[in-house]
């Protein structure tokens, strides 16, 4: 099995960048590996500020083992949001739900240096995109002129399958 490797879902060179991570499932893997790296760089005493949010959708939280080390990780290092949309007696929940409930701490991250990335279902795209838009415009940013410029400077990522 081959896939993209190392041409377009990279992340930032500097550790001052924000990274809001938006994941389902196994697309939970690269934000792993991003989340990682910046946290053997601050162990190493690296400079760097760049806050780190994320936002994982999945069925249960039974289905939380593989996504291992990140839970432990302390709320100063990454703000986690979870949604679960398969729990007996409780309502569904997604990442574009998520987002909307965190949606001004969202538009602070997009109005600094922040790099997006997006991973894992396909059918969640439009849903984040439109929270995306919805966040955006509640605080009086335009999503539709951050979006373009985003990817125009290579800060937005989307892979999805």
């Amino acid at each position: 099995v081959t896939g993209p490797f190392g041409a377009n879902y990279l992340m930032p060179n500097h550790n001052g960048s924000n990274i809001l991570m938006i994941c389902t499932g196994t697309g939970s893997a690269p934000m792993r590996a991003m989340t990682e790296f910046r946290r053997r760089a601050q162990h190493k005493g690296e400079p760097g500020s760049g806050k780190l949010m994320l936002f994982f959708g999945a069925r249960r939280s039974e289905e939380l083992p593989y996504f291992g080390p990140l839970l432990k990780l302390s709320n100063q290092f990454i703000d986690k949001h979870f949604a679960f949309s398969r729990v007996p007696g409780e309502p569904k929940a997604y990442v574009q739900d998520k987002i909307r409930e965190a949606g001004t701490a969202v538009v602070d991250m997009l109005k600094g240096d922040t790099y997006l990335y997006l991973c894992g279902l396909k059918g969640m795209e439009t849903g984040v995109m439109e929270a995306l838009h919805d966040v955006c415009a509640a605080q009086g940013l335009d999503w539709s002129e951050l979006h373009g410029r985003m990817v125009k400077e290579g800060r937005f990522h989307v892979e999805t399958y």
